[in-house]
This record gives C-alpha cells, sequence and structure tokens, in this order.
C-alpha cells in the first residue's frame, strides 16, 4: 500500500487530511533516517521511439487457467487453516469498519459530499479532501482477491458460497456503462490530483478474473471487459493524462495494466496490450513521487532504486509486459536496467528493502526491512519473468522469496504476519530496535506480530492472504510445444487439458522441506507430451526415475521427459543438494540447503499488546535477553543437513542444519542448530566471520 495517500515527493509533502497524516509520518519513521535519504537522481534521455511497437516477443511459457493447478499437502493445510481459523477467512470481522461497513464501491461510493472516512490507521476523524479517499478500496479488494482464489483453490463450501454472495454483490454495482469502480459520477476520471481510480479498479479486477478462470463464469468476464473499456474511453490514448498527479494512489494505478495482460491472455485482444504500452509511456513521462519505474531512470545506470518499495517491485510487471509485448529495444534495456537494479535491494531470504522507501540503500540482513506487500508483488513480477523470458532463474528467486521472507513473516505461534521484517530479527516490539526515536512525531509499530496492522494500514495482511494462492497458479505452466512445465515445485494436482484430451498430474512432495517427489500422470486416451522439470540452480544434476518408454532430454535448465502417456504413470525425481555457504553484502556468511534459508533461533518472550472480538486473534510483541551476536569460529567445521522426522515434515517439523558458531564475547564454541527461515520468529541468519576465519 502506498505509505501515504499521496508519498512524499521524495519525502517531503504530506496530503492535507489529519487522519492520512498520521499515517504518512507513521511511515517515514520506517524510511532511511533523514540524514541518509538522497537526492532524486538523474534521469537518461529517452529516444523519441521507445514506446513504439516493434516486434513482439511470444511469451516463453503460458499459464494455465486459475485453478487448474490446486495445492495439496502442506499447503493445502495451510490455506485451508488460513481460510478456516486466520485472517485470510476472518479480516472482514476482525476490521467491519474498512471491509462490511463501507461500501465503497457501492453505496459508500465517493462524491465530493464525503469528507472523511476510517481508512485503517486509528484517529479521529477530520475534514479531507475526497480524492484521497480511495485506501479501503485496496483493503477489500486485495483480501478478497486472496480470500476468493484461497476458497477456490480449496474447495471450501462455506468461503465458496461467499465467494458466490461477493461476486454477485459486485456485479450489482456495474453501472448501465459498465463502469466498475469506487467514484461516483461526480468525481470519476475527473481529478485535480491524488485519487486511486486506477488502482481501485485493478486490486477489484483481478480479483474478479481469477474467480473467473475457475467458473468460466461469462457473466463475470463480460463485466470486466465492459468495465475496462469504460476506463479506456475515458482515459483515451495521447489524449488524456491518468498519471498526471504525483501521488501514491495514482502511481499504483499503473497496475491496471495486470488486468489488461491477463485479458489480452484470455481473449487474444491486441488492443488490451497497445493500452498498456501506452500507460507506461504516460506513466514515464509525468512528474512522479513512485518514480523507480520510468523509462530515463531505468536507462540511467547510475540511478538507484530509491522509491516506495511495493511500488518499486508492483512496477516490474508493466516494464516486463512494455518490453516482450513491443519488442522495442530500448524497452528491453530498460528492463535490464530495472534487473540490475534490483540485485542491491535483496536481504539473503530475497526480501526486497521496502521500509518503507528504499532510498538508494543496499540490503542488510539487520538494518534494511521489507513490506509484506512488497514480498507479494515481487513474486507476483518474478512470475511474470519467468513466463515471459523463460529463464528458470526467476523461478528459483520466487520459490526463494516465497519460502524465507514471505514464510518467514508469518508469526509461528499463531495467525498473524509482521508488516516489516528483517532477516536478522532479535526483537519484534514495534521499531526496528527496542528503544529506537521516533523519526516524526509518532512511534514505528510495524515490527511486530498483527492479523490486521490497523494501527498503520491493513495492506500487507491482504496481500500476505494472496501469496500462496499467486504462488499454486505458477506451479505449473504450458510449454510452447503443449506440454506442462513444473516451473515452481511443490504439493499440487493439475486438471487440463492437452491436445483436447483432460490429463490429471499428482505432484506428491513436501518441498521445500524435502527435495523428493513423484509425480503421477494420468491421461483420458493416449496422448504423446512433455513433462518437464525445472534444474534448480542450487541443485545438483536433477535425477529422474522414468516409466517404460519415455525420453529424457535436457535444455536451457528444463529435463524434458515424453511419452504417450496412459493412467497412473509416475515420475520419481530427486533434486540433490549441498549445504552452500553465501556471502552478502555486508561480508557476512549465511546458509542454505536446497531453496531454504536457515536461521539460528532465538528464545523470544511474546506480550499480547491487543487483543480482538474474534477469538484467537491478537497482536503480539517479542523480546528476548539471550545473546545474539554469535560468529563462525576461526576455523569453521561444515554444517550438515539433519532430515525432519519421518512422516512429521511441516513447518513445525522441519529438517535441520547442524554445526557450531562461537560464542558472543567468548572463544568458547557451542553447538547449534539451525532452522529454515520459515520456522522462525526471531532469529539470526548472518554470521560474522573472524579475520582468521578459514572455512
Amino acid at each position: 500500500m502506498s505509505p501515504g495517500a499521496g508519498s512524499p515527493a521524495r519525502f517531503a509533502f504530506f496530503p492535507p487530511m489529519k487522519h492520512l497524516l498520521m499515517l504518512t509520518a507513521c511511515c517515514l519513521t520506517a524510511a532511511a533516517p533523514a540524514a541518509a535519504q538522497p537526492t532524486p537522481g538523474s534521469a537518461a534521455p529517452v529516444p523519441a521511439t521507445a514506446f513504439q511497437m516493434v516486434q513482439p516477443r511470444p511469451a516463453a511459457f503460458e499459464p494455465l487457467w486459475f485453478g487448474e493447478v490446486k495445492p495439496t499437502g502442506w499447503l493445502l493445510a495451510q490455506m485451508r487453516h488460513d481460510l478456516q481459523h486466520g485472517f485470510v477467512g476472518q479480516l472482514d470481522a476482525l476490521v467491519p469498519d474498512l471491509i462490511t461497513r463501507d461500501d465503497i464501491y457501492g453505496r459508500d461510493r465517493l462524491t465530493t459530499a464525503v469528507k472523511s472516512k476510517s481508512v485503517g490507521a486509528i484517529s479521529a476523524p477530520s475534514p479531507a479532501d475526497v480524492q484521497y479517499l480511495w485506501w479501503n478500496s485496496e483493503t477489500q479488494s486485495n483480501w478478497w482477491d486472496g480470500f476468493v482464489r484461497t476458497a477456490l483453490l480449496t474447495d471450501d463450501a462455506p468461503a465458496l458460497a461467499r465467494a458466490r454472495q461477493y461476486v454477485k454483490r459486485i456485479l450489482a454495482t456495474q453501472d448501465p456503462d459498465g463502469y466498475l469502480g469506487i467514484y461516483a459520477p461526480d468525481l470519476r476520471f475527473h481529478f485535480t490530483g491524488e485519487n486511486g481510480e486506477l488502482w481501485a479498479q485493478a486490486t477489484l479486477l483481478r480479483g474478479l478474473l481469477g474467480y473467473y478462470e475457475t467458473t468460466r463464469d461469462a457473466r463475470v468476464l463480460r463485466a470486466v471487459e465492459r468495465a475496462v473499456a469504460v476506463t479506456m474511453r475515458a482515459y483515451p490514448v495521447r489524449q488524456s493524462a491518468p498519471f498526471a498527479a504525483a501521488s501514491g494512489g495514482v502511481a499504483h494505478g499503473l497496475t491496471f495494466t495486470d488486468t489488461l495482460e491477463r485479458l489480452y491472455q484470455l481473449t487474444g485482444q491486441q488492443r488490451y496490450r497497445d493500452y498498456a504500452l501506452w500507460l507506461y509511456e504516460d506513466f514515464s513521462t509525468r512528474p512522479a513521487t513512485e518514480a523507480d519505474a520510468q523509462l530515463g531512470h531505468l536507462l540511467d545506470p547510475d540511478y538507484r532504486f530509491q522509491a516506495h518499495g511495493a511500488h518499486t517491485y508492483e512496477h516490474l510487471r508493466t516494464v516486463v509486459q512494455a518490453a516482450y509485448n513491443s519488442g522495442n529495444p530500448v524497452l528491453q534495456a530498460g528492463l535490464q536496467g530495472y534487473l540490475a537494479k534490483l540485485d542491491a535491494c535483496l536481504a539473503p531470504s530475497g526480501g526486497p528493502i521496502g521500509d518503507e522507501w528504499i532510498a538508494g540503500r543496499t540490503a542488510s540482513a539487520a538494518a534494511t526491512g521489507y513490506e509484506y506487500c512488497s514480498i507479494h508483488e515481487l513474486t507476483d513480477s518474478y512470475a511474470l519473468l519467468l513466463q515471459r523470458s523463460g529463464n528458470t532463474r526467476w523461478a528459483d528467486r520466487l520459490e526463494w522469496l516465497t519460502f524465507n521472507a514471505g514464510q518467514g513473516a508469518r508469526y509461528p505461534g499463531g495467525s498473524a504476519i509482521a508488516y516489516l521484517k528483517t532477516d536478522n530479527s532479535f526483537s519484534m516490539t514495534g521499531p526496528l530496535h527496542p528503544g529506537d526515536a521516533p523519526v516524526g512525531k509518532d512511534p514505528q509499530t510495524r515490527y511486530k506480530y498483527s492479523p490486521v496492522h490497523q494501527d498503520v494500514a491493513v495492506c500487507c495482511v491482504p496481500n500476505a492472504g494472496r501469496l500462496y494462492p499467486y504462488y499454486t497458479r505458477t506451479m505449473w505452466l504450458r510449454t510452447p510445444e503443449g506440454g506442462l512445465l513444473a516451473a515452481l515445485y511443490g504439493p499440487c494436482e493439475v486438471r487440463t487439458t492437452v491436445q483436447n484430451t483432460p490429463v490429471h498430474l499428482v505432484e506428491e512432495t513436501a518441498y521445500p522441506l524435502e527435495l523428493t517427489g513423484t509425480i503421477t500422470v494420468s491421461a483420458d486416451k493416449p496422448t504423446a507430451f512433455d513433462v518437464v522439470l525445472r534444474q534448480p540452480a542450487w541443485a545438483g544434476r536433477l535425477r529422474v526415475k522414468v516409466p517404460a518408454g519415455a525420453t529424457v532430454r535436457e535444455a536451457d535448465g528444463l529435463v524434458y521427459i515424453r511419452k504417450i502417456w496412459g493412467q497412473q504413470e509416475r515420475i520419481r525425481f530427486e533434486l540433490p543438494a549441498a549445504v552452500q555457504q553465501h556471502t552478502d553484502a555486508q561480508g557476512d556468511a549465511y546458509f542454505s540447503h536446497g531453496p531454504l534459508v536457515y536461521a539460528l533461533p532465538l528464545p523470544g518472550t511474546p506480550t499480547a499488546t491487543k487483543a480482538y472480538p474474534v477469538p484467537g486473534f491478537q497482536d503480539v510483541q517479542l523480546t528476548s535477553t539471550a545473546p545474539a551476536d554469535f560468529t563462525l569460529p576461526t576455523r569453521s567445521g561444515a554444517f550438515r543437513p539433519v532430515p525432519a522426522p519421518a512422516g512429521l515434515i511441516g513447518w513445525d517439523h522441519t529438517p535441520r542444519l547442524r554445526g557450531t558458531v562461537q560464542a558472543p564475547g567468548s572463544a568458547r564454541t557451542v553447538p547449534v542448530e539451525l532452522l529454515p527461515m520459515g520456522s522462525t520468529a526471531l532469529r539470526r541468519v548472518t554470521f560474522a566471520r573472524p579475520a582468521a576465519y578459514r572455512p
């Protein structure tokens, strides 16, 4: 979510609204200290031909329809628990003022007569410019997106009934001309500054398309197409300026291209991609506060990302679309510029700086936090990069980010997440460090566990509910030859068609907590196609055992298994992996095995700081008095993997790494067991190496 209704113009401007002012100032406490805030940076000149269509580049892989891949195993169990007992299913009851009592897409649409609204941060109501009051649309639509997709993937009957009722209610708000959105006629498409027009539509329409893909309810697709047509007419190409306002809500609206790209994939209508390319052109040529993804900045090799993290990482998808859909070499260079700048922003877990602004910094396991919104947005951008480029490094990164930063920002002791989290996490009491002085008038409260985070903004919890449904939809992709690719590993099943023949694949594994598995392939009638497995960069050569009559070949990081498939034919795979020691940007060491980064868990004392009317939910802070400054010994023996107990594999029964570290202030070495980050709350991920260190 935007850190302020208009994120500050280079960190200085605040919107004229008391309760949003508090929220924006609160967010500023998460950014770099004032002395460290960078100057805006330059922008390289952009050629006049940069946004011209040249030769579109075809996608390397095509997504399946949402719902054709469904979770099983631990993934299904976790998603079902989140839905039935966690924040995914209960957020509307936890914050009814923001969701059930504000029908922002219907009877409570924003008009010039509306002067204030509860938007998440708790403070006294105050008169306000109505153009800033889009916040609840994001909370609602992103939460419903995760809820509906989780209901569809888990086949939960009560949740499915709620999902159907929600979609019915939303479709009933559609105006005769097709408009779906949060503004009444006196405001829509006629703004003088900050607004959430495109952003409110983007968050809503993404969820509706997910529902359509699973149910094939043509009324939903028609409603989305009509709504998009209204917006395309209201903002005509090169005759309007949808990104004229330099503000956070407007910049979020660039993700309207998510809907346009999926509509193209579903309908084949080129107008959607043409319009998306123009939106990026308009965004790149306007003054903006969230300007990292503007083409001029991407082409400047000296520019470092500075904006609000969630904006920067969600905008990557638009850059990918523009580069591949146009084939323009300037836009392709811009994409490469983006990716070159991204690496400096990534902590060992893959968590991208987002606390809230990037501010030109280099990621640090201890000093830079990542927002859950940023985690989700970057995973979704990696998924698109994988589909368009075919480069499996993006699948490696997507898994790494999901299972380490994403799973590691969930509270192991209950249904809550961290709004902000660091890899090295020694306390969770609100500020980065206990006792940190606030920057601005409000204290930092993001470094804690909550099912809501209403004291800041209810944005991260909805996005936490989207993380695994979006992961699931990318687990299997279609190859250009019509085969099926296991792009992301994990327990799941696939029901789709190949050459008009229904096929069913069941992937049985506890991945990433184990690195072996079985894929059972069944086709309704004998059908020849490839089942393709990804070769992760961290693994030794992928080992497969295939059924009789299958042929195996390797190319571009993929293993192709071709056969005329019948019923119940099994592929067994193993991903051999050694424990790896890495070096972060500060020169410290950290350890991984397979796609998991391991951490030394630290004991913590939980304190419930807020209770909710729904039993089982609370805000939790964690403190620890245990020593945390462990280092590597001068001569380090290798950490060795210890498997999880047989039959008990899960995030509460995980594999471990066993080895030794040096105790703080002592030459004494102590034996330790490292756990996957996703099983920890307080932890140490990185270890300093002594000057005389020898591996």
